[in-house]
């Protein structure tokens, strides 16, 4: 397998990709980068990632003159910017495939951001569940396909804030799919008014079945 650097003239969009012929190179990158088309779709060999195994590190790659973007700070990372911030080409993390870092400190303060969010989600669908739970005690949430519990916490300003949040729960009667209790707070520019409180809903099909349970005494009885 040969190393070709495979390029869109369009939108400068990349990667190196290893294949035995410059055609079959070519083909990739009209599929992945241009809806099929091969023209508009430049291929040259890479000679110098040859024997990487498909795992080309980014600091490679930059020096023979790619970029990318740091997932910490999301500066455009090319020997130029390195060489302007006064930090070292080897000190670039990553492959091309993977999420790539500036530096090491780079990597820990995304690592650190990114372990705070997880850990905003995770309670903000455990306060969630707990809601449902006072509502409905006997429901069981459902964990599969679409239905698993979903988070999104972002950091504005320098707070950090859970702007969605919903889980899922069987109940009897159920015959498409679960009901779910959603907190919406709306995006960076959203003007709310008032406590943003939960809400619940279900699939069209379910909705008779679902507000005759949730008015029913059966509903607010306890798990055996």
């Amino acid at each position: 397998m040969k190393a070709f650097a495979v390029l869109s003239d369009y939108t400068n969009e990349g990667s190196i990709v290893f294949a035995k012929t410059g055609i079959e190179a070519r083909k990739w990158g009209a599929n992945e980068l241009n809806d099929g088309e091969l023209r508009g779709i430049s291929c040259r060999r890479a000679p110098w990632a040859d024997d990487l195994d498909g795992q080309v590190p980014a600091r490679l790659m930059i020096a023979h003159g790619w970029h990318f973007e740091c997932c910490g700070c999301g500066e455009t990372i090319d020997e130029d910017w390195l060489y302007d911030n006064d930090l070292p080409i080897e000190g670039v993390l990553g492959t091309q495939h993977s999420r790539i870092y500036c530096s090491d400190i780079c990597q820990a303060r995304d690592n650190l951001d990114r372990a705070i969010k997880r850990d905003h989600e995770r309670r903000a669908i455990e306060m969630l569940q707990a809601y449902v739970l006072k509502r409905f005690p006997s429901v069981s949430f459902a964990q599969k396909d679409n239905w698993k519990p979903h988070a999104y916490a972002v950091q504005r300003g320098g707070t950090w804030q859970v702007e969605q949040v919903a889980v899922s729960f069987e109940f009897p009667g159920m015959k498409i799919g679960p009901a779910t209790c959603r907190l919406d707070r709306g995006g960076e520019n959203a003007r709310l008014i008032g406590p943003v409180k939960p809400y619940f809903m279900c699939c069209g099909g379910d909705r008779e079945a679902f507000e005759a349970w949730a008015s029913s005494p059966e509903s607010r009885r306890p798990a055996p």
